[in-house]
């Protein structure tokens, strides 16, 4: 019996990295923002209204460039965590 191999069952970009959810799937969860996190560690809470239904989350990750470190390209995920009191995000 051969050796199966296993692959993510994930759609994958051509620089193999996951194709991540709509930011309309992003609202359709009740999020409303995304958390931006360079390589070096450095994060930052972006609002997720400037950008359009269709658009994906991976789409936008070579965009960024990090304030800190200076480098292209970035992790964005949607930003679960509850607003802070006294904000209206």
């Amino acid at each position: 019996m051969g050796h199966a191999s296993l692959r993510r069952h994930s759609a994958t970009h051509f620089s193999r990295r996951p194709v991540k959810i709509t930011f309309g799937e992003l609202r359709e969860m009740g999020l409303s923002g995304v958390m931006v996190w360079c390589h070096c560690g450095h994060h930052v809470a972006v609002s997720a209204d400037r950008w359009p239904d269709e658009l994906r989350l991976s789409d936008l990750e070579r965009r960024f460039i990090c304030q800190v470190c200076g480098s292209r390209g970035a992790d964005v995920r949607p930003d679960f965590a509850p607003p802070k009191m006294g904000t209206n995000v």
